[in-house]
């Protein structure tokens, strides 16, 4: 899968926000066997909920008093994946797979990657 260890998604794929706080990463060159396929994007998805975990500094405070403090925060994402091998399925349907799996990510306690399981 050419990356590299510091990496999250590769340079080759794509992150787009969907709308609110959804977002659709479309990975591709992936392996044209289905479970190899599977275990590069579980790789990426995990990396990806690991990388959204950790930590990070906000500053809050009020501009006119110049006060600035600031709170260490954490996030935490459900994420949905959907292993698309081109079996000439639309675009709406690759995106309600994809979204039916977040759902399972979601009612599984979120933090959590889920799969659709369709092949062709």
């Amino acid at each position: 899968m050419n990356e590299t260890s510091d990496s999250t998604v590769r340079e080759m794929d794509t992150v787009s926000r969907f709308g609110g706080d959804e977002f659709v990463v479309l990975l591709t060159e992936l392996d044209a066997n289905f479970e190899i396929a599977r275990s590069q994007a579980a790789i990426v998805a995990e990396k990806m909920r690991d990388s959204l975990s950790n930590p990070y500094m906000l500053e809050i405070g009020k501009d006119v008093e110049r006060i600035r403090s600031t709170i260490e925060h954490a996030s935490s994402a459900s994420i949905g994946v959907f292993v698309y091998l081109g079996n000439g399925d639309t675009i709406i349907n690759l995106l309600k797979w994809s979204d039916a799996a977040m759902y399972l990510a979601k009612g599984s306690g979120r933090n959590a990657v889920r799969f659709h399981l369709q092949k062709e």
